[in-house]
């Protein structure tokens, strides 16, 4: 993903995006020492199942005969298939539902419901007109990890000879204020990071690294901040 970013001298420059996927330290093998995998089955489907044979049969007792007599709950052609690429589907009594109102609900502190309203779906502003900006707000590494809960993160990453000097400059700038940077989106800079169209809002936090002449820039995104619990009162 390419995204436009400006730093604190007012330079802009598009650079890219990408997940960063923890390495695994275990393998799972069988009894053979072969590695093995997890995979995803079709067990059955909604015109196999208990209620549809119902309504050919009509009686309980009848499913019963038939269950015994043949095999009218598999589908010999399908079941048992290995699925991937799957999106979920809403489906209610009358099938696939393709439109639906989204309520977004907001809770109290104590857990309590406070609001319904229908759910605005924000446009992204990672990769638009305005570019990401440098806010100047930093805060200490140790602080951020007490006060904010990091749910993802990415890393960005140079797509040319001139990105690269500007990515360095950044990540050599916070590696020395041994800090991470918060980053704000949208017009006047002041807006969360969205980064799809419906997505969560994150606070992002940018943590610079870096080793001779090679850097790191990971951007830490939050979308929980913890909060000390009140005090109370002496009985």
């Amino acid at each position: 993903m390419s995204i436009n970013i400006n730093n604190q001298k007012n330079r802009d420059a598009v650079v890219a995006t990408e997940a960063l996927m923890p390495r695994r330290s275990v393998r799972y093998l069988n009894e053979k020492g072969r590695p093995t995998s997890t995979k995803k089955l079709l067990k059955t489907d909604v015109e196999h199942d208990l209620p549809e044979l119902l309504k050919k049969s009509k009686k309980i007792e009848k499913v019963a005969s038939a269950l015994i007599k043949g095999d009218p709950e598999i589908d010999i052609e399908s079941f048992g298939m290995f699925l991937s690429d799957l999106s979920r589907v809403y489906v209610t009594a009358k099938g696939i539902v393709h439109l639906i109102e989204e309520i977004e609900v907001v809770y109290n502190p104590d857990g309590t419901e406070r609001e319904r309203r229908p759910r605005i779906k924000e446009p992204q502003n990672m990769n638009g007109e305005f570019p990401m900006r440098w806010t100047g707000k930093f805060i200490k590494k140790d602080e951020a990890i007490h006060k904010f809960v990091f749910t993802n993160k990415k890393q960005l990453v140079h797509v040319n000879g001139l990105t690269f000097d500007f990515l360095y400059e950044m990540a050599k700038e916070l590696a020395e204020k041994n800090a991470l940077l918060l980053l704000r989106g949208g017009e006047k800079g002041n807006e969360a990071l969205i980064m799809n169209r419906g997505g969560k809002p994150y606070n992002a936090f940018l943590e610079g690294r870096i080793k001779g002449d090679a850097y790191c820039l990971i951007l830490h995104l939050s979308n929980m901040e913890l909060k000390r619990p009140a005090m109370l009162a002496d009985a």
